[in-house]
């Protein structure tokens, strides 16, 4: 049996994405708790709860300093959490 030359995960991925958008939304949604957690910190990610509808990220907080600090960071947030998903798929966050 003869072997091919390996392919890198991330090739594959890339490749994956440009051909399946519509799937590549939808892993990279079911990813974005998890990446809110390693964005936001653990601190952050217990003291909001989280709900993605339609390109807009809500972040439910309770006190209002750490309500503070989110909206601030906001932006911050959106274009790492974009960067890690690969996709563009965050327009907005909302802080409640």
């Amino acid at each position: 049996m003869r072997r091919c030359n390996p392919t890198r995960i991330g090739d594959l991925w890339s490749g994956f994405k440009d051909e399946h958008p519509t799937i590549a939304r939808l892993i990279a949604e079911g990813s974005v708790p998890d990446v809110w957690r390693r964005v936001a910190g653990d601190g952050l990610a217990d003291a909001t709860k989280i709900n993605f509808v339609r390109g807009t990220l809500f972040v439910q907080v309770g006190a209002s300093v750490v309500r503070h600090e989110i909206f601030l960071n906001r932006e911050n947030f959106r274009h790492e959490m974009n960067e890690i998903l690969g996709v563009e798929l965050i327009q907005t966050i909302i802080v409640k």
